[in-house]
């Protein structure tokens, strides 16, 4: 990681699902990018009284600052953060 972690900071993954919705995941800068992305692939949605797991692939990564843009890259992961990734983030708030 070439960039320092600042103490407000926090990590996060961008995943699209088989119907191309994007999503991101906020966690603890203290979790590394992949070990999350494993979790979130297990992640069920309930739909009308039945569980159905949606499949998940990280197409971005990299931290949030305390401004809540986001940048950098995730090394566990192979992948970088997206200039629109800050913008989904806002979204998603």
């Amino acid at each position: 990681m070439t960039e320092k972690i600042m103490e407000n900071e926090m990590k996060y993954i961008c995943t699209i699902n088989s119907e191309g919705k994007e999503e991101i995941f906020t966690f603890p800068a203290t979790i590394n990018h992949d070990a999350m992305a494993e979790s979130i692939s297990g992640i069920k949605n309930h739909t009308h009284g039945d569980w159905e797991r949606v499949l998940r692939d990280p197409v971005s990564a990299g931290f949030v600052d305390a401004d809540s843009k986001c940048y950098g890259e995730s090394e566990s992961l192979g992948i970088e953060s997206r200039p629109e990734d800050s913008a989904l983030l806002a979204a998603q708030l």
